[in-house]
């Protein structure tokens, strides 16, 4: 179970865990709170030596089920390519927001390779987009006016565009790779970031 059926199991589940959370109070909340050291740092040269100051409270986001979002969502000329921009600068307003107003630091992992178990899906995925671009296709050729919003396509190469943009604004990237034993291994190494980075 990855984090994206982790979540889809809570919200089964769970209805009442699944709450809207104001990141940015949460962010003054943490930082208002004294750091727990289990050593202290005074060392017998340097009585007056303070402790380092806490490391920001981090946002770890699943860049491949957020990754709609992260291009800012639905808009009306994304049919003419105008999106790129608005994307820009949607990513530079999310991370400015994190890390300037509220003291956050954003961490976006992408999963790095698709595995073999799951090629039966994006072959289905695909097929499924291609159909979705020939209606859009037939749509404005016909009609002359952007397709209905249940047809929002993004663009196959968004995933790498997203990434780009992200080192651009010095936001930190991590990419799991499944390796011979699966996803299994891949959730294991996302539960190793989370330990090591949070």
């Amino acid at each position: 179970m990855g984090v994206q059926g982790f979540q889809e199991y809570l919200e089964k589940r769970c209805p009442g865990a699944a709450v809207p959370v104001d990141l940015l109070k949460l962010a003054r909340t943490v930082g208002r709170q004294p750091p727990h050291h289990h050593h202290h740092y005074h060392h017998p040269h340097h009585p007056s030596s303070l402790p380092p100051p806490p490391p920001p409270a981090r946002i770890l986001v699943d860049a491949d089920s957020g990754l709609q979002r992260l291009y800012g969502g639905y808009q009306t000329d994304w049919v003419c390519g105008g999106e790129w921009n608005a994307m820009l600068g949607y990513l530079a307003a999310l991370s400015q927001a994190c890390l300037y107003q509220g003291g956050l630091e954003l961490v976006v992992v992408f999963n790095g390779t698709l595995g073999k178990d799951r090629w039966p899906e994006w072959a289905r995925r695909a097929q499924g987009q291609r159909q979705t671009a020939q209606l859009i296709v037939n749509h404005v050729g016909s009609k002359a006016t952007p397709p209905p919003r249940a047809w929002f396509l993004p663009p196959a190469c968004l995933s790498h565009c997203v990434r780009l943009a992200m080192f651009r604004f010095r936001v930190r990237v991590s990419g799991l790779m499944p390796s011979s034993r699966g996803i299994v291994d891949c959730d294991v190494r996302l539960a190793n970031f989370l330990r090591f980075y949070i």
